[in-house]
């Protein structure tokens, strides 16, 4: 059974270390708490945790979670952060084993569990989390055993299939579900039971037979496709992409392209720092146009987290690219530049891992780190599939207690 890792660091909560101004107390001991001018800002030391928290008072006043500043029912604040003083200060602190308790100079009292201090300040989160990605090449292909959960364990009142089915995606960048009969229907009730399905203009569920075009997509022919993320021409795409295939090409080809995004990323930056940044930096655009339909998007290759700097979005999809406007000529040579190569290093075989999908295996890809393409074929080919969107996939993984960054 997959168990996520929580770090346990506030369970026992003696010894607790406060710094706190000394407009109050220089040397004050409480429980062997240790209270010090610190210049407006509270330190807390926890002998569990890797590193002291430096806590302005500002923000503890704002994250007081009594009843009457928070509501634990609908989990919103009530608090109203416009009669907050900048300059507000403690009259007295308090630690006990299983608390901070503040008291401020209107007689108001805060409780603080440490655990709560730690997962949400900046600097406890920011030690406390940890990636679960890793990055793969075709010669480091996650064993299966890894990535793939029996549609029997999704059916499971513990959850554990779910889990485990996220966290590969998390990890990995994928995950399969096994033994789905091969249908679009039973392939809707199979991957419902881990996210709900994105509704776009494909619909909610989208089936490919053979040549036929019911969208101007190449997806829909019977081309070789490249390694690219899908609805760069959105601005939001979708963050997992499902597959399963229900009949593979009669008369040969159709193999599935898998190519890790943020690895070819790393060894882009590494190569192409310049580049890296360009990208990182500078936004093109992509487009989709059909009768009845025009997306249009505007966005950089790299996109990153605002906190951490961590990358966290590839958008890669050459087919997509609209006429390139969004660039001024003294850019437009280093554009070339760097996109070209960065073409070349997704393009690289040493990247691609090949499979033959078959019916029964459903496969869902991280849009945002995977890239996918598809060999060419001959003869009938039945594909289904669907989309998840960032935000349903992400509170799909915290209920199951998933630490995000």
């Amino acid at each position: 059974m997959l168990q996520t890792k929580v770090f346990q660091f506030c369970r026992s909560l003696y010894g607790v270390r406060c710094e706190l101004s000394r407009r109050w107390s220089s040397q004050h001991h409480i429980l062997g708490a240790k209270t010090v001018d610190t210049g407006g800002c509270l330190e807390v030391q926890h002998p569990h945790w890797p590193h002291s928290l430096r806590v302005t008072y500002p923000w503890l006043r704002d994250h007081c979670r009594c009843d009457q500043c928070f509501n634990h029912v609908t989990v919103q604040r009530k608090f109203d952060l416009g009669t907050l003083k900048l300059n507000i200060r403690p009259a007295a602190v308090n630690s006990t084993p299983k608390e901070l308790e503040v008291t401020w100079p209107d007689g108001h009292k805060s409780k603080y569990d440490y655990q709560f201090l730690w997962q949400n300040t900046f600097e406890g989160r920011r030690t406390s989390y940890k990636s679960p990605r890793l990055f793969w090449t075709p010669s480091t292909f996650p064993e299966p055993d890894l990535t793939t959960v029996p549609l029997s364990a999704l059916e499971s009142s513990d959850k554990n299939g779910v889990q485990k089915l996220l966290y590969s995606i998390l990890r990995h960048g994928f995950g399969f579900i096994s033994e789905v009969p091969p249908d679009i229907e039973s392939t809707r009730l199979a991957v419902e039971k881990v996210c709900a399905v994105q509704k776009t203009f494909y619909g909610e569920m989208w089936e490919m037979q053979g040549t036929n075009l019911p969208h101007y997509d190449t997806a829909y022919t019977s081309e070789y496709i490249g390694p690219h993320t899908d609805q760069t021409y959105f601005s939001s795409a979708a963050r997992i992409q499902v597959f399963h295939c229900l009949q593979p090409a009669l008369e040969g080809g159709g193999e599935t392209l898998l190519v890790d995004g943020f690895s070819v990323a790393q060894k882009y930056k590494e190569k192409y720092p310049q580049g890296y940044d360009f990208l990182s930096s500078t936004a093109f655009p992509a487009q989709y146009k059909e009768e009845g339909q025009q997306h249009a998007s505007l966005d950089t290759v790299f996109k990153h987290n605002p906190v951490t700097g961590n990358l966290q979005q590839f958008r890669f999809n050459v087919y997509d690219r609209a006429p390139l406007s969004s660039i001024p000529m003294e850019k437009m040579q280093d554009f070339y530049l760097h996109f070209s190569n960065l073409v070349k290093t997704v393009q690289n075989p040493r990247n691609e891992h090949w499979l033959q999908l078959q019916p029964g295996m459903v496969l869902l890809i991280d849009n945002w780190r995977i890239m996918h393409g598809r060999n060419k074929f001959s003869g009938m080919r039945i594909m289904c599939g669907c989309y998840f969107d960032n935000d349903d996939f992400s509170s799909a993984a915290r209920v199951l207690g998933i630490q995000l960054e």
